[in-house]
């Protein structure tokens, strides 16, 4: 080797660097630690390590280092602290940049560094999958070389609460693969060998009630059935003095079976609940046809999918958009494209076709279905809410599963559905622009509007050929605006026009121009607005229901509060406070500002025929005379 190689191949080492979370703060370049000084240069190299390649803003590590009340030197310093940093990665012979000046803040460059808190968390992930697989041997050197990774505390000495938040969920972690590890050790029949380290991560997280269950079992399994049985007793008194409530019903289930020294607790039939995974479930609607668009939506929506160590994961999206729009359409497709991320199952439910005057029963009911249909036997399905919402969730823990609730009227009704933890994901749809933070952080939301013009046209192209599309293409977009550019009423005019191929798109255009029968030239596609507009119209309030039929009589495209308050001879608050009702269930949406500052909203195209319909059918003929009369009448005097 020249010396010129040499000196290559040194620098070459040199710049690789090792962060460790697992324990103190750690960052060494070839085994030689570089030194982080002061608790503010740690916090921020930290945060920075945490967001892995991501930028972290200077806002960030000011709330990260001072939180609520920082000095007004705090930039400056967090400038200081950085180029402190900087120096000492030089001073290590680290010869490439590290830290990256990149607005609105700074950013870790991480391809040449290692961190364990990855290397945990890939090494947990396929661990799991060998268990999966019932490669268990495997599985098991995996999760102990995942916890080996392990020296103390996660980030240990680097104070700051968001710090801190990670490090607590780093340890939740730690958590859950010593879970997995010791199921998969009791499934060997390792019930000796493992009761004293058992034993003692149990003392370690004495609430902890699956680590509570495994040690009762490998005690019994080892022949110290009184200790096991004692140890609940004592273990039990705690629990209820401390969280003030009865432990779940499956370990009471196993104390009692040790008490009864039961056949099945032998390693032949475990304590738990028993389930068949034979059949995987995939519960999903078939994927649309020709989707068309929705790129951005799809790539939020992707999100779901990340699970970098490090980051907070998101467990919950949520998609809201009129009736009509294509969430469903949105969801399954996304969802056939994921589905390899969820190999134990993708379950499915229109939560519109419950009954959900009770809905505690309705939750109850539903939560029941999806047990048995993860594999669980009629017989060890729990009886009680509580102990079904307890057991589900245990069920998505060790799993990934993809869960999707269609056409929630609330959010609240999805919540003894969410994941507690693990890979398991959920997907909601839902009319209302609720507040996703109903439904848990870090919530992946996307707001669904209609097709912009070119994407409505290629989508009806594609399903009719582009030989009837090319001979009119202004038809083609008459057809789009008529149809509000909602993909469900698109494709419900595609289908006539393939029905009819006599027909052309001006004909057709031709037929849906009268807006009286507009919905029933759709055919079943006009049905299924009705029953989605139907659905959010039956969960607005009096006053707002009032307001969607009042304004359904209007020609004119954009109306503002003062156009409500006439007509409903209320004042503009009061108008006001029902269109944003109409705004938020996605009746309406706002189309500008006007010249006075206020608000101009507008029906979607095919909302305002339903809104339409609902004023001539439940409103008297003699009571839309006075509304339109009224707003003549303001209209009139604003002049």
């Amino acid at each position: 080797m020249t010396s010129c190689d040499a000196d290559q191949a040194r620098e070459t080492d040199s710049d690789r660097i090792a962060i460790s979370a697992l324990g103190t703060l750690l960052a060494t370049v070839n085994g030689r630690p570089v030194t982080i000084a002061g608790p503010r240069q740690r916090t921020i190299f930290a945060m920075l390590v945490l967001a892995w390649g991501r930028v972290v803003s200077v806002d960030s590590l000011v709330d990260a280092v001072w939180g609520v009340r920082p000095p007004t030197t705090a930039r400056t310093q967090v400038a200081i602290c950085i180029g402190a940093l900087r120096k000492a990665f030089r001073a290590a012979h680290v010869s490439e940049p590290v830290i990256l000046t990149t607005h609105p803040g700074y950013q870790l460059l991480t391809d040449s560094c290692s961190f364990d808190v990855r290397d945990f968390a890939a090494m947990a992930c396929d661990a799991a999958d060998n268990v999966r697989q019932g490669r268990l041997e495997e599985g098991v050197g995996l999760y102990r070389k995942a916890l080996d990774l392990w020296t103390g505390p996660a980030l240990c000495g680097v104070a700051g609460q968001m710090v801190e938040d990670e490090a607590t969920r780093l340890e939740a972690e730690r958590l859950a693969v010593y879970e997995a590890l010791f199921d998969a050790e009791l499934s060997l029949g390792r019930h000796n060998e493992v009761l004293p380290e058992l034993s003692a991560v149990a003392d370690d997280h004495p609430l902890h009630e699956k680590l509570r269950h495994s040690l009762m079992l490998a005690q019994y399994r080892s022949g110290r059935r009184a200790e096991a049985a004692e140890g609940f007793r004592s273990w039990r008194r705690r629990f209820v003095d401390e969280i003030g409530m009865e432990p779940s019903a499956s370990i009471h289930r196993l104390h009692n079976a040790i008490l009864k020294d039961a056949p099945e607790l032998a390693l032949s039939a475990e304590a738990a609940p028993a389930t068949d995974r034979r059949t995987t479930p995939v519960e999903l609607p078939a994927d649309v046809l020709d989707f068309t668009g929705r790129g951005e939506e799809l790539a939020a929506l992707d999100a779901l999918l990340d699970r970098t160590p490090g980051r907070p994961p998101a467990r919950t999206g949520v998609v809201a958009g009129t009736a009509g729009v294509g969430k469903t359409s949105l969801v399954v497709h996304w969802a056939s494209r994921a589905w390899e991320s969820f190999p134990d199952g993708l379950l499915y439910a229109d939560l519109s076709q419950y009954e959900w005057s009770d809905e505690a029963a309705t939750v109850h009911c539903l939560l029941q279905r999806f047990l048995r249909v993860l594999g669980v036997t009629a017989e060890n399905v729990p009886e009680g809410l509580d102990e079904c919402v307890s057991f589900y969730r245990s069920l998505l823990a060790e799993r990934r599963v993809l869960v999707v609730l269609d056409n929630a009227r609330t959010l609240a009704h999805v919540q003894p559905f969410l994941p507690g933890y693990g890979d398991s994901r959920i997907l909601v749809t839902t009319d209302g622009r609720q507040d996703p933070l109903a439904v848990g952080r870090g919530t992946v939301r996307v707001d669904l509007d209609a097709l912009p013009l070119p994407e409505a046209a290629d989508l009806v192209t594609r399903l009719v050929g582009e030989r009837r599309v090319l001979d009119d293409p202004l038809a083609m977009r008459e057809l789009c605006r008529l149809c509000g550019g909602l993909p469900l009423a698109l494709r419900a005019a595609a289908g006539r026009l393939l029905a009819k191929p006599h027909w052309s798109v001006r004909h057709f255009v031709y037929r849906i121009s009268e807006e009286d029968r507009r919905l029933e030239e759709l055919g079943a596609g006009g049905v299924e607005l009705r029953a989605g507009f139907e659905r959010g119209y039956r969960g607005l309030t009096a006053a707002a229901a009032h307001m969607c039929r009042m304004l359904g009589l209007l020609d004119t495209a954009h109306f503002t509060a003062y156009t409500g308050a006439a007509l409903l001879a209320v004042d503009r608050a009061e108008a006001e406070d029902a269109m944003e009702q109409l705004f938020d269930m996605h009746l309406v949406r706002v189309a500008g500002v006007g010249a006075e500052g206020t608000l101009r909203y507008a029906f979607h195209e095919l909302v305002r025929l339903c809104a339409r319909e609902k004023a001539l059918t439940e409103v008297t003929e003699e009571e839309r005379y006075a509304a339109l009369a009224r707003l003549s009448v303001a209209q009139l005097a604003r002049c």
